[in-house]
């Protein structure tokens, strides 16, 4: 079982969604798992149904395109899942309601299965059904929401995001998801609860174009003004080149941590533990991996294990001391650029390097599902990372520092919102957590900060300088005095 699916039935997942709804409970987007009330799940496939339908088509979806809409990703569904288990025929759950679809209707569209056609007639404007109260389950069983979810991701999100991280800065990848609802399916993507495993993604990925192109060849009036872009589809990844096409930009864009975009072809198309996605259904453990493991793998320092079992008294935790602090006692603060959650210290040069934090309207949704991911695991980097930070900036000023040097970008020049946000991630941290390698770097820092301010001239500096300042100020005003005496 996938760490994302072990947290999410313990008790302590519940307490954090109870306490952060806005950060754990799926706003416009709801996968199988957590469909919401029969409205939300609606709603939700029409979402879902406007980005496929955009994705395959390059049009947008207005009211009246919404219907085709709709049956277009139903019917896609009934055929991916086919193809999936070949020789299948579609297992579609159909209630009564949409069995008593009027015979009128069924001959209108000669193409279509009775739950496509109610999903075209249901809480639409004009509709022959009657109330919105009496709709359907149209999109089947649970093995069906599954493939829905799944084609909605691979097809209509994750393609979109592929193409627009093609060799852009990360801020202008944002531009693309400025208005309120895009930036509510970008950050329910990421949330625990909408996870999907890899095996599903990479089923779907094999078998779309050739389910759409299925669907262009079936003689129905439902879909003949699309059949030019039903026929014309292309994906533009396969199972091979998901990891560096698809995986690798996800990871990029939504890494609580600044990061250069790496070549796409850097890499072999692994997962992290070395397994081709060919043979990902050989592998039970890497088939249940979703993008949320993916991108806590991404994060993660990649440590030797001689260096990582050295540690410091045994894997002490120590405490960073603030932004201030450091840098009275000489401390260099520099951002890291490789996107992972990584400590670095020079005692020689006094230089910290400290992963780039970017400030975005994801970021308290991807910090605190990550936290949630590792909760229950003995390593918890990310985890360690906040807590660090939230020692860092025991106030704005420390932002400011922190701003300047690098070490975090977006959010106002006054570090207030960084500032913020970093004690309320930190307030549902476990403590005490450890990253024996981030630990060892913490423990270098302490051991210099401490020895430095030992220093007479270092710990009492601010003072220092302030009477040396009046004494010269002083001194100028008594030669100036006798000067003019004289």
């Amino acid at each position: 079982m996938a760490p994302s699916e072990t947290m999410l039935e313990s008790a302590a997942y519940g307490r954090m969604r109870a306490a952060n709804p806005s950060e754990f409970v799926p706003r416009s987007v709801f996968f199988t798992r957590d469909g919401g009330s029969g409205i939300d799940r609606r709603n939700s496939l029409w979402v879902k149904a406007a980005l496929v339908y955009e994705s395959i088509t390059g049009l947008h979806v207005n009211d009246g395109a919404k219907p085709v809409a709709t049956s277009l990703l139903l019917r896609l569904a009934d055929a991916c899942r086919s193809r999936i288990h070949a020789g299948q025929p579609p297992q579609t759950k159909i209630s009564t309601a949409v069995s008593d679809v009027p015979k009128e209707m069924l001959e209108v569209n000669p193409g279509a299965s009775p739950n496509v056609v109610a999903a075209q007639n249901v809480g639409v404007g004009g509709n022959q059904l009657g109330k919105t109260a009496d709709i359907p389950d149209e999109e089947g069983s649970d093995e069906n929401k599954r493939v829905i979810d799944a084609i909605f991701l691979v097809v209509g999100f994750l393609r979109r995001l592929s193409k627009a991280a093609v060799g852009i800065r990360r801020d202008a990848v944002d531009e693309g998801f400025k208005s309120t609802h895009m930036q509510d399916i970008v950050t329910d993507v990421i949330k625990l609860e909408n996870q999907l495993p890899l095996k599903l993604l990479l089923d779907v990925v094999d078998h779309v174009e050739g389910a759409i192109r299925g669907i262009a060849a079936t003689p129905s009036s439902e879909f003949e003004e699309l059949k030019k872009f039903l026929e014309g589809y292309k994906l533009g990844f396969t199972r091979a080149t998901f990891f560096d096409d698809v995986v690798r930009p996800f990871c990029w864009y939504y890494s609580p941590f600044f990061n250069r975009q790496l070549p796409a072809a850097a890499a072999p198309p692994k997962v992290a533990d070395g397994q081709l996605l060919d043979n990902v259904g050989d592998n039970s453990e890497t088939a249940v991996r979703t993008l949320l493991d993916f991108l806590h793998d991404s994060v993660v320092p990649v440590v030797p294990r001689a260096a990582s079992e050295k540690g410091t008294g045994g894997g002490k935790t120590s405490r960073m001391p603030t932004a201030r602090e450091l840098n009275r006692s000489g401390v260099r603060i520099a951002p890291g650029e490789d996107g992972r959650a990584a400590v670095e210290f020079d005692d020689t040069s006094a230089k910290l390097r400290l992963p780039a934090l970017v400030y975005d309207f994801k970021l308290a949704t991807v910090a605190r599902n990550l936290l949630a991911r590792e909760y229950e695991e003995q390593s918890k980097p990310v985890t360690r990372y906040f807590q660090m930070m939230n020692e860092l900036v025991e106030e704005a000023a420390d932002t400011r520092i922190l701003r300047r040097a690098g070490a975090v970008r977006g959010g106002g020049t006054s570090g207030t919102e960084v500032h913020q946000l970093v004690k309320r991630i930190d307030g549902y941290a476990t403590y005490p957590s450890v990253f024996m390698a981030m630990d060892v770097q913490i423990e270098k820092v302490r051991q210099f900060h401490d020895k430095r301010m030992q220093n007479f001239l270092v710990r009492y500096r601010p003072g220092v300088i302030w009477a040396s300042s009046v004494a010269a100020v002083s001194v100028v005003a008594i030669v100036a005095a006798r000067r003019n005496r004289g």
